[in-house]
């Protein structure tokens, strides 16, 4: 199991300057293997929407919530959400 800290989702989604190293990270690591605190949440939340990143947040809260058959679902996700 791996808790990432709120900083590591934003280095990624706000496409700061470790975000590629991030990516690389999330590739790594199972999806079922991926856990994410409320506070780290509600810390997200609270940066996208400040940003005006409302569509980020909506499309970050269902790909954490769902796993499909796609190998890492918050990959895909937190490359098309830092576009």
């Amino acid at each position: 199991m791996y808790l990432l800290d709120t900083n590591i989702w934003l280095e990624r989604l706000l496409e700061q300057q470790q975000s590629e190293v991030v990516r690389q990270l999330l590739e790594q690591i199972a999806p079922e293997q991926l856990c994410i605190s409320d506070f780290a949440l509600h810390s997200i939340a609270l940066a996208l929407t400040r940003r005006q990143r409302q569509e980020a947040w909506l499309r970050f809260v269902q790909d954490i919530l769902s796993v499909s058959g796609n190998p890492n679902p918050l990959v895909g996700w937190v490359e098309s959400a830092a576009v």
